[in-house]
């Protein structure tokens, strides 16, 4: 009996000391996982918001995984055209919920050499407010200098960049009615801006441009006289000439 006693201890001492070493070589593990490098990528300088992540603004660094954030990322192209939506301080982790869609920034809309210029519009100016981002517009004013005037063309065929605070097509919401807007944001040079930073407080109007129409016209300016001696004379159109 006290044999039969002895192999059952025996028997549940055994178990329990397995038991225990399960549990021991799994906290172990759990501790050596937590421990364990993890190589991912860190701010190698303050990044400020609406960058574009470049390979000289980090440093891959080791960091214990238990201290890995687990939006850290680990290679740069996880983020590629991508823009930082906050700053990022120098040495802090490179996360991928701090990057966004570089398509809502217009400075990423802008090509090179041309600059983004905001020109007042109402919906006679602006084409009963049924200008896209997108379109291209030719802009024509009436400009009165030394007690005479001129209607004129000022630019042809520029593009526009955004209505409002639209900078796409898509952002206009599925209706039949366009949305209104009292801006409109075009693609000049620094020397077409110049003018019409000029021509600022001169009544200007946007003239919308077919889709694919990119044809340049020669069109002089015309004074009072010009315009009245044309007023009542009229040319038929090709669709009307035999």
């Amino acid at each position: 009996m006290n044999q039969r006693a002895s192999i059952i201890a025996l028997i549940v001492g055994l178990s329990a000391g397995c038991i225990c070493f399960f549990f021991l070589f799994q906290k172990t593990s759990e501790i050596d996982k937590k421990t364990t490098p993890v190589e991912i990528l860190v701010a190698a300088r303050y990044i400020p918001p609406g960058s574009i992540l470049t390979s000289d603004m980090v440093l891959k660094k080791n960091i214990p995984e238990s201290y890995v954030s687990p939006s850290a990322v680990q290679n740069i192209t996880e983020v590629s055209n991508l823009l930082t939506l906050v700053p990022i301080s120098t040495g802090e982790q490179i996360l991928s919920n701090k990057f966004g869609s570089s398509s809502n920034s217009l400075a990423f809309n802008l090509n090179n050499g041309l600059r983004a210029y905001t020109l007042d519009v109402n919906e006679t100016s602006g084409v009963g407010n049924l200008i896209h981002p997108g379109n291209h517009v030719d802009l024509i004013s009436k400009i009165t200098s030394n007690k005479s005037q001129i209607t004129t063309f000022v630019f042809q065929d520029i593009e526009v960049l955004a209505t409002g605070q639209k900078l796409s097509q898509n952002e206009q919401k599925s209706s039949d009615i366009s949305e209104s807007y009292t801006t409109v944001t075009l693609a000049l040079t620094p020397d077409q801006a110049e003018t019409l930073m000029y021509l600022d407080g001169q009544p200007i109007r946007l003239l919308l441009r077919a889709a694919n129409d990119d044809e340049i016209v020669s069109i002089s300016a015309k004074s009072d006289s010009e315009v009245l001696s044309k007023i009542g004379h009229f040319i038929p159109s090709n669709k009307t000439q035999k």
